[in-house]
């Protein structure tokens, strides 16, 4: 599976074209829901891993796949986590940027570069 736990904060999700883009967001959708339920029930012991969304292998996005992005963003958000989007082609920043979704969501050029800012903004 694509979506590996990097550290006991942060996973990695390897994202690929649909439908593997699909099952993964909906797979993150999932944990960053019930991770948001955990914290608003009060669940103390509830851990809440932050994301980066490697988008290395993605040729395309549909506005399914888009939906799916902010969605995934906006339960993390709710679940008190973070999502940075790294690796984009020049094709998907395109659609990024004619979709206005560049200043929604934060960005690094690699992976490693997205997880040292993930850890820098939490202050590890």
């Amino acid at each position: 599976m694509p979506i590996n736990e990097w550290s006991d904060s942060i996973q990695v999700a390897e994202l690929q074209n649909d439908p593997s883009f699909a099952e993964d967001m909906g797979l993150l959708a999932v944990y960053y829901q019930r991770c948001a339920d955990d914290r608003k029930a009060g669940r103390a012991d509830a851990r809440t891993r932050d994301a980066v969304l490697d988008m290395r292998h993605v040729q395309f996005l549909n506005s399914s796949n888009i939906a799916q992005l902010l969605r995934v963003r906006k339960l993390a958000h709710l679940a008190g986590a973070q999502v940075r989007i790294c690796s984009v082609s020049d094709r998907i920043w395109g659609i990024l940027l004619a979709t206005d979704l560049d200043g929604i969501f934060d960005f690094s050029e690699d992976v490693t570069t997205a997880l040292a800012a993930v850890q820098m903004t939490r202050g590890k």
